[in-house]
């Protein structure tokens, strides 16, 4: 009898031992899982964006709360690091005080929060006419814009008209639309039509 409860004794504690002892395992393991997930940093991939939208259409105002310029596009993807790229996408300038600018294109990127954007694929630019100019029209297969000074540039092949006249340029242009200087780079070539008058540059 005494050495039968002795057997059962000795199994008890066998039993609470292994129990013990997995839960020893058991909590090691937790706290080493918890450790590695709080170790875990949310790390952004460069080639996935963070923010996708479709149908966009931005608009920024100045000081006053008067809309100033208005950018749309297909389909637009920002990154963590701010670049972001932008399909079919249309600019317009809406401040009155300003030369109106219209600006198209099939792609856009900015690797800059939208210090400049850059386009490509059949950009056009549009500037309508005022009381000093007749409208301007720009074509080209890049363009780089710098929105906050109106200023355009390009080192592509471009094709621009003023009013009826017509300008190509192999090597591109610089166009400030403040202070309305154009500048045309490398084997310009000129058609003027009859009864307008041959502009200079910069355009007045």
């Amino acid at each position: 009898m005494g050495q039968r409860r002795l057997v059962i004794r000795d199994r008890i504690t066998a039993i609470i031992g292994a129990t013990l002892l997995c839960m020893l395992v058991a909590s090691s393991y937790y706290y080493s899982i918890q450790t590695q997930y709080e170790g875990l940093k949310y790390v952004p991939s460069e080639s996935s964006p963070d923010f996708q939208a479709k149908n966009v259409m931005l608009t920024s105002f100045d000081k006053n709360g008067i809309a100033s310029d208005r950018l749309s596009a297909f389909e637009m993807n920002h990154f963590s690091d701010g670049h972001m790229n932008a399909t079919d996408v249309r600019y317009f300038s809406l401040n009155p005080d300003k030369p109106q600018l219209t600006l198209k294109s099939e792609r856009a990127w900015s690797n800059d929060d939208l210090e400049t954007i850059e386009l490509a694929g059949n950009v056009t630019v549009t500037r309508r006419a005022d009381k000093q100019s007749p409208e301007m029209y720009f074509n080209t297969e890049y363009m780089r814009t710098y929105l906050d000074i109106s200023k355009l540039e390009t080192d592509k092949p471009v094709l621009m008209r003023r009013g009826p006249d017509e300008f190509k340029a192999k090597g591109g242009m610089s166009y400030d639309n403040i202070g309305r200087q154009l500048e045309l780079k490398d084997r310009i070539s000129t058609t003027f039509h009859p009864n307008t008058r041959s502009p200079s540059l910069p355009f007045n």
